[in-house]
């Protein structure tokens, strides 16, 4: 290169060296503003690439241009270059951004500034990669600061050079492997990033910003005027804006247990002060996931336990919420009535994965990898003996066989989950004297008739003689199931609280074909806020919806038929609380025939058939002729020609209700009859 333009960047860079510049990114003349640090991970695209800025300003005149050769696994796969602008100045400034493959391989930059055939390299930076970032923050089992060997250079953290100090410090921005320091990526997290490794080959970083032992409150400390000031809050949040992420797969909240311990009844007020700083801070995360964490069941002395209600706020954000969804974390194994085993946070995180997988990694495997979660209840007649329990469409529950534990007083306790189910919050009186659970619905059979309002699932405080955690002093109960599960073994969302309904009235429906379509039509259910209308093709065959509909509809024409198929339809009522049952109707689409004196068929329909206001007739082929309807004793009501048309309809909203006689005349004085009743 010529010697001139080299001797000028080493003075420089002996100049920034003299006047004690601590600029990270300075090399030589160059200052970069954008520029890979050693193991950076960039957040990937939907096409699975990741851009990766770099520029900068140059401060010596006479350079060309700079550039940037790409190296994966050290062989050259890119290039680019920028023309320095100076803009008549000394100082020019310079702009690229190539783009890496999210995958299992190690890129490379080095940026070079260029003189005509000259050039000299600024810097080289290594390993770096494109992936997923997820965030994580809560307590002690969000942290599960428990330490396992495995590691790989591809599942990334922002964390500081490991020196076996487990406390956070402002020094927590270098790039490392997840699981070589603090803070610790965590257990779960560290197993979701092998798990993702194992099965979509694509690098992440999990920044875990956690704490055990701490509230919501001490969450809350953050400071307007720079919110990346050292707390517990701005401590995660400056490691975050030290990755700078483009994108944010999920920011996991997993918390509430202090809560429990402590009886602190504000949770939803906190939680919705800590979501409004999370939304501000945190814009490019693509989704809110909140952790409902797991029974901490403690003694039946403090008023009011706040247990249920706060994992049942924690079930709920998913609706509170913008971008948010939720987990369970009841039923998963390993559980010790606080933590869990490492064998139980590592399943943990195996489960957040496949519950991402669907939505992140092109998973075709979305078959119950949500926790089940109650979407109404309700008493199935008036009696009131009968509870039945609708949880997400598609979830195939598991009833569990009691289980047997060893008693506080050693001996055998036998738990049933139908004594878990709870009327009105009373923990203490067992109502259910069975359960069951089929598909995506759970029945609950009481004992005795009930007026209660409200159902709860698993307990806030211990019952008689259930085991306890050592020391006994802490008066922490062991409660490790029976749960109700899904078909993988997922835990369904505790809840507190729920509403109890009534069985809605059923639907009266009545189907009408006409040549092109099948016209379906019910009568307004008082209670009902919509209308689920279902279809299948075959005897043998699915129901599959065909719409959800509002409660102000009571007419849909289904016009995806065949002629010759039969068809057989279901509608339900539903409200927020309860629903009916299915009433169901068959159409066979065999087509109706009358035959003309010359032999010619002759296919035509009247619909809807009762009729409340719209009379219509249908022609299978363009027809000429008259129509006449006479009522029962024979007076005609209406005579109208028709020509060349498939389709002719008359307003009969105002004539009384009866059986009214229909008769087609063709052009060539054939004629058929039709009976329909107007309601």
């Amino acid at each position: 290169m010529n010697s001139t333009h080299l001797k000028s960047l080493l003075f420089c860079l002996f100049l920034s060296c003299m006047t004690g510049s601590t600029q990270a990114q300075r090399f030589f003349s160059v200052v970069f503003d954008k520029l890979p640090k050693e193991m950076q991970l960039y957040a990937r695209g939907d096409d699975d690439m990741a851009d990766v800025p770099i520029s900068g300003v140059i401060e010596l005149a006479g350079w060309d241009h700079m550039s940037v050769v790409v190296l994966r696994n050290n062989q050259r796969v890119g290039y680019q270059k920028s023309a320095i602008n100076y803009g008549g100045t000394t100082t020019g400034t310079f702009s690229m951004t190539p783009k890496i493959k999210a995958e299992m391989a190690d890129y490379s930059f080095e940026v070079y500034a260029c003189h005509e055939a000259d050039s000299a390299l600024i810097v080289r930076r290594n390993e770096v990669v494109a992936g997923d970032f997820y965030v994580i923050s809560g307590q002690s089992n969000a942290a599960a600061t428990i330490f396992g060997a495995w590691s790989s250079k591809y599942a990334r953290t922002i964390a500081r050079t490991p020196d076996g100090d487990p406390s956070i410090t402002p020094r927590d921005t270098l790039w490392t492997n997840a699981a070589w320091s603090w803070t610790y990526v965590g257990a779960w997290g560290l197993e979701m990033q092998r798990t993702i490794l194992e099965h979509d080959s694509i690098p992440t970083c999990v920044i875990n910003g956690s704490l055990p032992g701490k509230k919501l409150s001490d969450f809350l400390a953050r400071d307007a005027n720079d919110p990346t000031s050292f707390s517990l809050y701005g401590g995660l949040l400056k490691r975050v804006r030290v990755a700078n992420p483009a994108r944010i797969r999920a920011f996991i909240w997993m918390h509430g247990e202090q809560e429990v311990f402590e009886n602190i009844g504000n949770y939803p007020e906190e939680y919705d002060q800590l979501y409004k700083f999370w939304v501000q801070d945190y814009p490019q995360v693509d989704q809110f996931v909140v952790v409902q964490s797991n029974l901490i069941i403690l003694r039946n002395d403090t008023p009011n336990p706040v247990g249920g209600s706060v994992r049942d706020f924690l079930r709920r954000t998913k609706y509170l919420y913008p971008k948010t969804d939720h987990f369970a974390a009841v039923g998963t194994p390993g559980y010790d009535a606080v933590h869990y085993e490492r064998s139980g946070f590592e399943e943990f995180g195996r489960r957040m994965y496949r519950f991402f997988a669907p939505t992140i990694y092109r998973s075709k495997d979305s078959d119950n990898v949500r926790s089940p979660d109650i979407k109404k209840a309700f008493y199935t007649n008036a009696e009131k003996k009968e509870i039945v329990l609708v949880f997400d469409e598609g979830q195939e529950l598991k009833w569990p066989a009691d289980s047997t534990v060893k008693g506080q007083d050693g001996k055998p306790l036998i738990l049933s989950l139908k004594n878990f189910f709870y009327l009105d919050g009373d923990e203490k009186k067992a109502a259910f004297s069975a359960g069951k659970a089929e598909g995506n619905r759970v029945t609950l059979t009481l004992k005795e008739p009930s007026n209660a309002t409200k159902l709860s699932y698993l307990p806030s405080f211990y019952p008689d003689n259930l085991p306890l955690i050592e020391p006994f002093s802490f008066n922490i109960a062991i409660y490790t199931g029976p749960y109700l599960l899904n078909k993988h073994g997922l835990g369904a969302f505790s809840f507190d609280k729920v509403g109890i309904g009534m069985l809605l009235p059923n639907v009266e429906l009545t189907a009408n074909r006409t040549f092109n379509s099948v016209i379906l039509a019910w009568k307004a259910v008082e209670g009902a806020t919509g209308y689920v209308l279902e279809k299948k093709t075959t005897d043998s065959g699915p129901y599959m919806l065909l719409k959800n509909l509002d409660s102000k509809t009571l007419l849909f024409e289904d016009k995806d038929i065949e002629i010759n198929a039969t068809y057989t339809y279901r509608i339900q009522a539903v409200s927020d609380v309860s629903q009916s049952a299915y009433a169901t109707t068959r159409v066979d689409l065999t087509p109706i025939l009358g035959v003309e004196e010359n032999g010619k068929e002759l296919t035509w329909e009247i619909y809807p058939n009762p009729v409340d206001d719209i009379l219509k007739v249908g022609f299978k082929n363009p027809e000429s002729g008259v129509i006449q309807v006479f009522n029962a004793a024979g007076q005609s009501k209406v005579r109208s020609e028709y020509k060349a048309t498939q389709d002719w309809e008359q307003n009969i909203s105002k004539w009384p209700a009866g059986i009214y006689l229909l008769q087609v005349e063709q052009k060539n004085g054939f004629t058929a009859t039709r009976k329909f009743l107007k309601r």
